[in-house]
C-alpha cells in the first residue's frame, strides 16, 4: 500500500512540477530576449571595455544616486563622482560633437591663478568645439544641467566618433 501511495503522489509531484516548468518557461524566454536586447552593447564588448562597464556598473550599483538622469534637458546622463567633478555622456552621440563633456568645479583653479576672462563662456547645448575649454560663472544657468551651478564649472567636450 505504502508503494501505491508513494507512486501516486510522485506522479501527481511530477505532473504539477510539469505544469509548473511548462507555465514559467515561456515568461523566463521572454525575460531572456528582453535582457539580451536591453544589454546587447554590453554583452558584445570585450577584454578592458567589458571590464571597465563592469567597473562602473560596480561603482553605480553601490552608489546609484551618483547616476543623474539628464535627458530630457540634455540628452545625457551625468556621472557626478564628487559635488565639483561630473562626467555627462549622451544618450545620441551621433546627433552631437559633445559626446563626453566633463565639468569641473573652477573654484581651486581661480584660486590657483586662472584668469576666467581668458576663457570662453560655455555655450549653449550644442555648441561647444571638441578640447576646448569653456568657463561657466557661479550663477548662470548650465546648458548640460538646465539650472544654476552652485560655483564656477570649467567644461570641456568631446566628440569620441
Amino acid at each position: 500500500m505504502r508503494r501505491v501511495v508513494f507512486i501516486i503522489l510522485a506522479a501527481q509531484m511530477s505532473f504539477v512540477t510539469d505544469r509548473l516548468l511548462a507555465d514559467e518557461n515561456p515568461k523566463a524566454e521572454d525575460e531572456v530576449v528582453t535582457i539580451r536586447r536591453e544589454y546587447a552593447d554590453v554583452l558584445a564588448l570585450q577584454d578592458a571595455a567589458k571590464r571597465e562597464v563592469l567597473a562602473i556598473a560596480r561603482i553605480l550599483r553601490a552608489n546609484p544616486d551618483l547616476a543623474l538622469d539628464r535627458t530630457a534637458t540634455g540628452g545625457e546622463y551625468c556621472f557626478k563622482s564628487s559635488p565639483g567633478a561630473m562626467v555627462h555622456f549622451s544618450v545620441h552621440p551621433e546627433r552631437t560633437s559633445e559626446d563626453i563633456v566633463y565639468e569641473l568645479d573652477a573654484s581651486g583653479l581661480i584660486a590657483a591663478g586662472l584668469d576666467p576672462a581668458r576663457m570662453q563662456q560655455l555655450p549653449d547645448l550644442g555648441q561647444m568645439t571638441p578640447g576646448v575649454w569653456y568657463f561657466l560663472p557661479k550663477g548662470r544657468v548650465d546648458p548640460h544641467h538646465g539650472h544654476t551651478m552652485s560655483g564656477p564649472v570649467v567644461a570641456i567636450a568631446f566628440n569620441v566618433q
